[in-house]
């Protein structure tokens, strides 16, 4: 029958895109819930579908922010979220990626996953976590190596306001980097990226030694987060060019620290990965304070608005999947 639920779904492998990627760039974009999953998901095979993705982009990601789940509890990402939060987390946006993908038929794009400082002191722990969003999806995790569990944002002064504060290199190497990498090497679709903050309270030249150290030791990916000003960014850029590893860089709209540079930028400058990871909550915080404060206002949200039903309760509904939940039932509901 033409309307049977087909319920197998292709899921990107990120080895494999990496593979194919020939030096071009890939987007990781953070997603706060299962509806900007779904969202971004057809938004992008739209984009696809018009031609309008340009050559030197190789693949996206769906990413899993610390930042992003600390915010959909209502806190800042000052550690308070833990493995249990990112890793049911990481199942809803498996969850929800999974139906788009059912939904259009299209693959669904990796997901990446922030475990921040691996939810624990021991390697155990960081290997159990690991294992936890491994289960849950995820195709990477991103491990930092500031201080304990009560880190920070990469772009905020720390959990005290003070500044961030870091273990070593070669705890983070022992203690957090070999259990992840150990775990990934007994898996065919799990990486792991190193991120340091050192660049803040210690300088970039001991950001980048502890990212070429990271790499050392196994890490295919590196993230040296918060580089002050154009020319920090151009060297952690410079420093990866011509090395197997992938290089990352995060923006994030209006940081204090790093400037914004769009996708095409960052190819330009040489980086393998551009990570979007809070813009689209800054996004839309903005477009929902400006709905709060006209409702507030007494006044009318839609009086002037563009009307089409794409863009309000009917399109959206048709992205988070009502159409079809409804086609699933009416098929089983056909032999009553």
């Amino acid at each position: 029958m033409a309307d049977r639920p087909a319920w197998k779904v292709e899921r990107q492998n990120l080895k494999q895109l990496i593979a194919r990627s020939d030096a071009r760039l890939l987007i990781a974009v953070g997603v706060s819930n299962g509806a900007d999953a779904r969202q971004f998901h057809h938004t992008i095979y739209d984009l696809y579908e018009q031609d309008a993705v340009p050559d030197f982009i190789g693949g996206f990601i769906t990413y899993v922010s610390g930042y992003l789940c600390a915010a959909a509890h209502g806190l800042p990402d000052l550690g308070y979220v833990l493995r249990a939060e990112i890793a049911q987390q990481t199942d809803i946006i498996e969850q929800s990626t999974w139906m788009a993908a059912l939904d259009s038929r299209l693959p669904a794009f990796p997901i990446g996953v922030d475990i921040d400082t691996g939810y624990g002191n021991e390697p155990a722990a960081v290997a159990l976590t690991c294992r936890q969003v491994h289960k849950q999806g995820a195709q990477y995790v991103q491990i930092e190596d500031q201080y304990a569990i009560n880190k920070s944002c990469g772009h905020m002064a720390g959990s005290t306001g003070r500044g961030k504060q870091l273990i070593s290199a070669e705890e983070m190497i022992e203690l957090r980097l070999k259990p992840a990498l150990s775990y990934a090497a007994s898996q065919e679709d799990f990486l792991v990226m190193a991120r340091t903050d050192a660049t803040g309270p210690l300088g970039l030249d001991e950001a980048l030694t502890r990212a070429e150290t990271y790499a050392a030791t196994g890490a295919p990916m590196i993230f040296v987060e918060a580089p002050e000003g154009e020319r920090q960014l151009a060297r952690v850029a410079d420093a990866f060019k011509h090395t197997p590893v992938l290089s990352l860089a995060n923006m994030i709209e209006g940081s204090p620290l790093t400037p914004y540079k769009s996708p095409r930028e960052l190819h330009q400058m040489g980086f393998d990965i551009a990570l979007y990871c809070v813009g689209s909550l800054l996004a839309g915080r903005a477009a929902k304070q400006r709905y709060f404060g006209i409702v507030g206002r007494g006044e009318s949200v839609i009086a002037g608005s563009d009307m089409r039903p794409e863009r309000w309760f009917d399109g959206f509904n048709r992205v988070i999947g009502r159409e079809q939940t409804e086609a699933w039932n009416r098929f089983f509901h056909g032999g009553l």
